[in-house]
């Protein structure tokens, strides 16, 4: 985590812009949490620090546009955050329709950053970067019998 803070740190210089209390907090949340966070449970992990959430939305504005963190949209409700690829492991998501419990899913259905051979083939399309998010029930809800019709 040091590391990383510390890459971001020179990152954010280089560009011109200063280290704050505010960016520095924002970015330990994000890499102390496993999971896409959203800007107001950022800005409850930080209440202590007296940092208030229009810095969180600034940080995590600026974050996004240097590629540092990304915006992730999964369903219902605002947009959650988390660090890049290139500051954490490639991964995707699984997330609940009813509770919206997220889980990352660590293995890539699109090996090396490529389609598999019949899309490459067809559509003579090479892939530079990719999201996937998959969508269902988790395993508690679908314990608690709640249908696929229930949830979307």
């Amino acid at each position: 985590m040091h590391k990383t803070l510390q890459h971001i740190r020179v990152l954010l210089g280089a560009q011109g812009h200063f280290w704050t209390q505010a960016r520095a907090a924002v970015l330990t949340v994000l890499t102390t949490h496993p999971r896409p966070l959203r800007a107001e449970e950022i800005h409850r992990a930080l209440q202590n620090r007296h940092i208030n959430l229009s810095s969180v939305y600034r940080a995590l504005r600026l974050f996004e546009t240097l590629n540092i963190v990304r915006r992730v949209t999964l369903g219902k409700g605002a947009p959650r955050y988390e660090l890049a690829d290139g500051y954490r492991d490639h991964h995707h998501h699984l997330v609940c329709d009813t509770c919206g419990r997220i889980e990352d899913v660590t293995t890539c259905p699109v090996e090396a950053g490529r389609l598999p051979q019949q899309i490459q083939r067809r559509t003579g399309f090479a892939v530079r970067s990719h999201v996937l998010d998959l969508f269902g029930l988790c395993r508690s809800c679908r314990r608690r019998g709640v249908s696929t019709t229930e949830s979307g």
